[in-house]
């Protein structure tokens, strides 16, 4: 009886791959609402005047999957070019999910930050928010910027998140969670040359390194099942 050919076999190997790799992806869905995060920056293109930049990170936990609350922190450095300095006074972001009534009260922050609320929440020209921090409780407020985060400098601010399904919520939810062009915007005032900047966030691309384990996983599948289809090699010579 032939064996089947290593191209008759292909499709069901190719198979294999694509169940191991959604598995893993399926395992990292089910432990989301455990927590979650995900890396951000922004600046270039997604900065509305090309002054202010940033990178952070948002991270999103609950206590299981059926929670009604959760916590929120999110980290933004300011990397805004050195000469031109410049503060990040406030940001703002929207909330996915199915609850139209899901909150985010700021709890602690390492700058002196507080809660957007009522008009504070505008982050005109790009829309209204559902939640957000800034000095004076204002993202488009005045006054001295200096107490932001200034240029090199780390802000850290943790929320608590009320929502019907705050235990479905993931970090992206608090990234992509809007219609808007930005769904997390950072406001920059103070710049040397008195302008002020708006920044929309976007995620930072996974590394290469991880799309080539994913290539380098099928090459050695294929490569397993060719050796396999071959055979052991001939036996060595005896004298």
């Amino acid at each position: 009886m032939s064996r089947p050919s290593f191209r008759s076999r292909l499709p069901r190997l190719c198979g294999f791959i694509s169940a191991l790799v959604c598995g893993a992806a399926l395992a990292c869905t089910s432990a989301a609402h455990a927590g979650s995060i995900v890396q951000i920056n922004g600046g270039g293109s997604s900065s509305l005047e090309g002054l202010g930049s940033f990178t952070g990170s948002i991270e999103y936990s609950t206590a299981d999957a059926f929670s009604t609350t959760g916590t929120l922190v999110i980290t933004l450095t300011n990397t805004s070019a050195p000469a031109n300095g410049g503060f990040i006074t406030g940001f703002l972001f929207n909330i996915g999910g199915a609850d139209s009534s899901a909150s985010a009260t700021l709890a602690s922050g390492t700058h002196p930050f507080t809660n957007c609320t009522g008009g504070g929440l505008s982050g005109s020209p790009f829309g209204d928010y559902d939640a957000g921090a800034a000095l004076g409780g204002s993202f488009l407020g005045g006054g001295s910027p200096n107490p932001g985060i200034g240029v090199g400098d780390t802000g850290v601010f943790t929320f608590d998140v009320s929502a019907s399904d705050a235990g479905a919520l993931t970090a992206l939810d608090f990234l992509n969670g809007g219609p808007l062009d930005f769904n997390f915007l950072v406001r920059f005032r103070g710049f040397e040359n008195g302008g002020s900047d708006k920044v929309g966030a976007v995620v930072v691309p996974l590394p290469p390194a991880l799309g080539l384990g994913l290539v380098g996983l099928v090459g050695a599948a294929i490569a397993a099942a060719r050796a396999k289809r071959r055979g052991p090699g001939p036996a060595p010579k005896t004298d």
